[in-house]
């Protein structure tokens, strides 16, 4: 188990990077076409489609296994603070397995959606037909990602809740990207 959770933390490091690089570029292109419309009075042809078609899935998706590593997606504590601690375990072990299935389901969708797009060569409408399934690749990816993650999780509260093993896999600051 160790080891499968290293091989995931490498490779959830690599999307994430990923996901990071996307932002940069996300922000580079921005002040580009802000410039661009400042000095030259145009923007720059392209750029808010590539931004928010192709970038803005990738960093979303491609993140989102990694905030769940630092247990930072949103949460209702206003009931959780007034159960028992060990209810609140059930129920975050029930709601990782529930979690894992949902965006499973999305992750399938969107490659199906991704492999359509690919095999009918589907581009976007506008003034540069940019490929569409480089836009829907990072949905599955980031999903599948995602229910790895869900289901480590998942897999180490059930043994937590059964006994058989103490907490591990805790996330320390100087983990941290």
């Amino acid at each position: 188990m160790k080891q499968l959770h290293h091989i995931f933390e490498k490779i959830e490091r690599i999307f994430v990077i990923l996901s990071q690089t996307a932002l940069v570029i996300m922000m580079i292109l921005i002040a580009a076409d802000a410039a661009s419309r400042y000095v030259f009075g145009q923007s720059i042809i392209g750029i808010y489609e590539f931004t928010e078609r192709y970038l803005m899935i990738a960093v979303i998706f491609l993140s989102m296994s990694y905030v769940a590593k630092l247990d930072g997606h949103i949460k209702l504590d206003v009931l959780i603070d007034r159960i028992p601690a060990s209810v609140t375990e059930i129920f975050n072990t029930l709601f990782q397995l529930l979690g894992a299935a949902f965006i499973f389901a999305i992750g399938y969708q969107g490659m199906v959606m991704t492999y359509e797009a690919w095999s009918n060569q589907v581009v976007s409408t506008g003034l540069i037909a940019w490929p569409v399934w480089l836009s829907y690749i990072w949905v599955p990816v980031g999903a599948y990602l995602f229910t790895c993650r869900l289901m480590l999780q998942f897999s180490q509260s059930l043994l937590l809740l059964l006994g058989k093993k103490k907490r591990q896999f805790i996330v320390k600051k100087e983990d941290v990207i």
